[in-house]
């Protein structure tokens, strides 16, 4: 795959690296199919990568400028990362990826208050604009294979992006999403899913010579896929972490029940066709690798 970077305001506290991986070859009809990897800075290259090679476009916006921080990919190389600078990313991704407070605003990380959250709006307006301008710029890309794909607060985003924006993303892929987090705000939001998706919805724009103010209808297509993903071995831990008292399996809330749960839920919705995936032996940090590469093979499909 070839690489193309950039950093979108670059130089301020809101820089953010981006990365397009296009796949070799001549692209399809249409169109690469394009994955957009939330956290893809903590797994990408995937090892091994998948079988048969890669088959869509995988665009990964970053936290930071264009030459950081990588962190975990550093760190697998053997450079270690700076604490502050990791604090820092994780932060901005809590940020990033959680839904506003009910007022419209930020709010404290139910457990790392010295975290704010509820930026999502800012973030996911900035990746359907600047982000996906700019990746469009950069490689043939099909509007109507556009995917979505988060793993924990990542996961929390995706199903964001699907209240935010339904029917934006052709397929959410959403792995071991924080349900828990403010006493799941995120399944009181998809509570009111439209029962219809938006007329004159817009998809993104292909190639550089079509101009940003130029709509173009959702292709007719089958319903907008949403693709829930957890490990058998997933727990998650309701109270803040604590150095002191580490925590024990015993105290965690096993994870699949609440999701089929919310498969269950969202079932009734007539514009959406949600399954749920089981990654077989697999806890929460594990899932975020294991997924990201299952999530490469459904936007490819």
């Amino acid at each position: 795959m070839s690489l193309r970077e950039t950093a979108l305001a670059a130089g301020t506290p809101d820089a953010r690296r981006l990365r397009l991986h296009v796949p070799a070859g001549r692209p399809p009809h249409g169109g690469w199919p394009l994955l957009v990897l939330l956290d893809g800075d903590w797994v990408w290259p995937l090892d091994p990568p998948p079988e048969g090679g890669t088959a869509c476009a995988v665009l990964i916006p970053g936290h930071g400028g264009k030459h950081g921080p990588v962190l975990p990919r550093l760190a697998r190389q053997g450079v270690p990362a700076q604490a502050g600078s990791q604090a820092q990313a994780l932060a901005r991704r809590a940020l990033d990826f959680t839904p506003p407070a009910p007022d419209g605003g930020h709010w404290p990380d139910p457990r790392r208050p010295e975290w704010q959250c509820g930026g999502a709006d800012a973030f996911l307006d900035a990746l359907l604009g600047p982000m996906l301008d700019w990746a469009e710029a950069q490689a043939p890309l099909d509007p109507a294979r556009l995917s979505l794909y988060g793993h924990s607060y990542g996961g929390l985003c995706a199903l964001y992006a699907l209240v935010r924006h339904p029917g934006r993303f052709a397929h959410t892929i959403c792995a071991s999403p924080s349900l828990w987090w403010h006493d799941g705000r995120i399944e009181a939001l998809l509570d009111g899913l439209p029962r219809a998706l938006p007329s004159g919805l817009d998809t993104p724009r292909v190639g550089p010579d079509v101009g940003a103010s130029a709509p173009r209808p959702h292709p007719a297509a089958p319903r907008i896929r949403l693709t829930l993903m957890a490990g058998t071995d997933e727990r998650w831990y309701p109270r803040p972490l604590d150095p002191a008292h580490p925590r024990r399996p015993a105290d965690g809330v096993p994870t699949l029940p609440r999701l089929e749960a919310l498969r269950r839920s969202l079932a009734d919705v007539p514009w959406l066709d949600c399954t749920l995936e089981r990654l077989d032996g697999i806890h929460h940090g594990d899932a975020l690798r294991a997924s990201a590469r299952r999530a490469v093979a459904l936007a490819a499909a």
